[in-house]
């Protein structure tokens, strides 16, 4: 008896474990308020935290990407992903701001480097070519779930319980349902099991897939950096949104929970979104989508800049999540389907590191212009002009759709 095609039982972990990921790493500014209240660190202080977590993840993006073009992503998503819910547990026993530095900004930040988007992007294309695009806007929808969960149960559990018991009951999340999830299910390449992509009865011919070149050659393309430069201020806003919305909830008067369910109201906003997405990638070229996504973040900043209230926070929430998240797929896809699945690991995660050092930056300014200036206008302004840019640059894109076989699946 035929064994049934794995592939979807992949995308379901990858689902998972990005939901875990992501619904880890981003809680960061939701501690903000609750360890400067218990040891009066300050908001530059932290920021510095977080910002370390993006620039450590997203140097290792690179590395990460060719231990998987090398060993496989299973290998790299495992330990990865065990490294995050250590890392968490030990950050339940914090009381000096190095310890924070140290399991939030670097072992935290080591550990998404192999199990965020990139890992789980390279893990999903090496399972799917003609349904790329569509499984990959799956996948990423655990992104959004994740956030959509996770985030107001640490806000919950922050205001309920404490900070403490949000790091173990995040960290055990990851240790005890991702880990053995990956262990259990998860193969690198069809070929372990003897199936090919998209449950193919045949394999697609060489002729057929887009070439898989070097990371050097993809650094001499107009086509890589067009693409990077906008997802680059992709990670600049998203991180700095992220990280400081709680602290500017807060600001203006809402509670401390207030932060999570808007991160988590984006989350829902974003997983529609990021359905839809799925579906319009199947008329609209992926450019076309792009620039839509930017240019609709680039009016969420430009309203949350000049908001008062915390009522119009809510809207915000709704229209930054829909046009965040799904850039995610789009921008995997377009370098996929250009360069190739094959050495798309070390492509990817220079693209990635691009993306974090930007986001490394935002999350840093966020914090040091709310300090110096006692309010957040000028970060979110400085969100809305980047924005504007990328929205220039991806116009610039030449994008060419990948031709696939009409072999039928099995």
């Amino acid at each position: 008896m035929t064994r049934p095609f794995l592939g979807p039982s992949v995308v379901g972990v990858t689902f998972l474990t990005l939901m875990g990921a992501f619904g880890l790493n981003l809680t960061g500014g939701q501690f903000f308020t609750p360890l400067s209240q218990s040891y009066n660190w300050d908001l530059t202080t932290l920021s510095l935290a977080v910002s370390l977590n993006m620039l450590t993840w997203g140097i290792l993006q690179p590395v990460m990407g060719r231990l998987i073009d090398r060993f496989g992503a299973k290998f790299v998503l495992t330990g990865s992903a065990l490294l995050m819910g250590v890392s968490f547990l030990l950050s339940s026993t914090i009381t000096e701001v190095w310890q924070f530095f140290l399991y939030y900004g670097v072992f935290t930040g080591i550990g998404f480097a192999g199990c965020g988007s990139m890992a789980n992007s390279v893990l999903v294309s090496q399972w799917y070519v003609k349904k790329r695009p569509m499984m990959l806007a799956r996948s990423s929808m655990g992104i959004n779930v994740g956030q959509l969960i996770l985030l107001p149960l640490t806000g919950m559990l922050i205001a309920n319980t404490g900070f403490r018991s949000a790091f173990l009951v995040l960290g055990s999340f990851m240790l005890l349902i991702v880990v053995p999830s990956i262990l259990l299910i998860v193969k690198s390449n069809p070929n372990e099991v003897g199936q090919n992509p998209d449950g193919m009865v045949e394999s697609y011919s060489a002729a057929s897939l887009p070439k898989s070149i070097s990371l050097p050659e993809a650094l001499n393309s107009s086509y890589f950096w067009t693409t990077t430069v906008g997802f680059m201020t992709c990670g600049y806003t998203l991180y700095l949104v992220t990280t400081h919305l709680p602290k500017y909830a807060f600001d203006l008067g809402g509670g401390t929970a207030l932060g999570g369910q808007l991160l988590g109201l984006a989350a829902a906003a974003s997983a529609v979104s990021m359905w839809f997405t799925g579906q319009l990638s199947k008329s609209l070229s992926k450019k076309t989508l792009l620039i839509g996504f930017y240019s609709l973040r680039a009016i969420a900043f430009i309203w949350l800049a000049t908001s008062t209230q915390v009522e119009q926070l809510y809207l915000f929430a709704i229209v930054y999540g829909v046009s965040s998240f799904p850039i995610i797929p789009l921008v995997t896809s377009l370098i996929g389907n250009r360069f190739g699945a094959t050495a798309m690991g070390s492509i990817l995660g220079f693209a990635w590191l691009v993306h974090q050092v930007a986001a490394a930056m935002g999350v840093f300014l966020g914090g040091y212009l709310r300090s110096n200036s006692g309010n957040y206008h000028l970060a979110f302004w400085s969100c809305a002009v980047l924005l504007g840019m990328g929205t220039l640059v991806t116009l610039l894109i030449n994008e060419q759709q990948t031709i696939l076989p009409s072999t039928q699946p099995s």
